[in-house]
């Protein structure tokens, strides 16, 4: 089963790519391939199961996921990204946000966020307005 999530990019310096690209390995499960490369990451295991994240995409970018195995782990690759200000907007097509609440726990034990009581107000606040889009 998957659905889709999008963000909205911003341009990475090489700094900010290289402290990215330095943390992933720790937030990433290991159960998902990690795969850096100089012009973007990506996570999961095979060409069908894999999201990739561009360094320096201008446009709004939509993924279509699998719940299993990489949803979660792109999530986090993604709650990251905005920590650090290389991305915004991010959203998914599902009403329920548990599942990036629960990446953003995820990300936070491993690697403290200064920004995490604004991105978890941003998922609740999220799941709210598309509650009150749908009702």
């Amino acid at each position: 089963m998957g659905y889709t999530i999008s963000w909205a990019p911003l341009r990475f310096s090489d700094f900010t790519y290289a402290g990215i690209t330095e943390i992933l390995p720790k937030i990433i499960s290991e159960d998902s391939k990690l795969t850096i490369g100089p012009h973007g990451f990506s996570i999961g295991n095979d060409d069908d199961n894999r999201i990739y994240f561009p360094k320096d995409e201008p446009r709004w970018c939509w993924e279509k996921t699998n719940r299993k195995p990489y949803g979660r782990e792109a999530m986090k690759a993604l709650i990251l990204m905005v920590e650090y200000g290389v991305t915004t907007a991010l959203d998914h097509d599902d009403t329920d946000m548990t599942w990036y609440l629960n990446a953003l726990d995820a990300v936070n034990s491993v690697w403290p966020l200064i920004s995490y009581e604004n991105q978890k107000k941003y998922f609740i606040d999220l799941a709210q307005k598309k509650l009150m889009l749908q009702g």
